[in-house]
């Protein structure tokens, strides 16, 4: 089941680069269809957009904006990329971070291709 409403674009991750403490410091994304993503199960889903690599404050300020950010598993065969969101997660020092929702069961954005 999908968390998120399947309407206009999503933001795909389909890579990251980590930085020395092994957190997501830069992704490689690219704008697609909601409704698409939806059906995509096995299928890697049209972009609307180039891939780009962009640094993480930027995802920040979009899923601020409360625009859809997705990973894109290699071999997600049988599942939707939206059956998993990516969000914001603030540090104690108040540092913001970005992962795959921790509540949904999957995989980390650790596990997408290297930049």
């Amino acid at each position: 089941m999908s968390t998120l409403a399947p309407e206009g674009p999503a933001h795909v991750v389909t890579g990251v680069e980590l930085d020395a403490q092994g957190e997501v410091r830069r992704v490689r994304w690219y704008l697609a269809d909601q409704r698409e993503l939806a059906r995509a199960a096995g299928a890697v889903p049209r972009p609307l957009s180039r891939e780009s690599v962009v640094d993480t404050l930027e995802v920040v300020d979009k899923l601020l904006e409360a625009e859809a950010v997705v990973p894109l598993f290699p071999g997600y065969v049988g599942t939707s990329p939206m059956d998993q969101v990516v969000k914001v997660h603030v540090q104690p020092d108040g540092t913001e971070l970005i992962e795959v929702d921790p509540s949904l069961p999957g995989r980390t954005l650790r596990d997408l291709p290297r930049l």
